[in-house]
């Protein structure tokens, strides 16, 4: 049987093959490279870099449970390094509670405009309201910290996360990450009590924060 001569591949053709080639090697290299993901970074670098946070503006929904009473407030948070205010509106309908603090002491006042001094911002929103606010370590809490020079038991998840927080009577749950700029900040935030429910001092608040403004 006779055989048909080969014809050699046209400029085009071999240009074709050549391409081909190629793409083949191509694919074959990225298939056998696996994508390479970032890791998050440690625990230890992640909480220096969230405690340089000293001035900030945060909004906030919070919902409080007692043992014979529940209550909610919009939060307004202004934090700067000289000074700390809290608008707190409509706790239980009393209308507006405004905080300060600074190096000095703290201040309360109403929408009717009364107002009360201590030197701790909690002991005085208990005073001022009847609701235990842990506000010194609250402060902490937001950003994802333990309090600092307050032993404290934690859990740290996978992501450097911190998720779990037993410090200062409190139990503290952190469910939920979002990211606000550069940083992943909580935005579901749960503390209760140390104590048992059916205690009069047992409280459990929930924070749902709306959105960070880190300056």
């Amino acid at each position: 049987m006779a055989h048909l001569p080969e014809r050699p591949l046209s400029r085009q053709g071999r240009r074709a093959c050549i391409l081909l080639l190629l793409a083949t090697a191509l694919l074959s290299a990225c298939a056998g490279k696996p994508v390479k993901k970032e890791p998050p970074p440690d625990w230890q670098t992640k909480q220096a870099a969230l405690a340089k946070i000293n001035s900030w503006k945060m909004h906030a929904r919070i919902g409080l449970r007692g043992t014979d009473r529940n209550g909610s407030a919009s939060l307004i948070w202004l934090e700067t390094p000289e000074r700390r205010s809290l608008r707190l509106l409509s706790p239980l309908g009393g209308g507006l509670i405004l905080l300060q603090q600074d190096a000095t002491g703290a201040s309360i006042q109403d929408s009717k405009g009364r107002v009360w001094h201590g030197q701790d911002a909690g002991e005085l929103i208990y005073r001022v309201t009847g609701w235990q606010i842990p506000v010194s370590g609250l402060r902490w809490w937001l950003l994802g910290l333990t309090e600092p020079g307050s032993k404290a038991e934690s859990t740290v998840d996978a992501d450097h996360h911190l998720v779990r927080v037993r410090q200062t009577g409190w139990k503290v749950s952190l469910d939920k990450y979002t990211r606000f700029g550069a940083h992943e900040l909580p935005t579901s935030i749960v503390f209760e009590t140390v104590a048992a429910r059916k205690d009069a001092r047992y409280i459990r608040v929930k924070v749902i924060v709306k959105n960070w403004v880190i300056d």
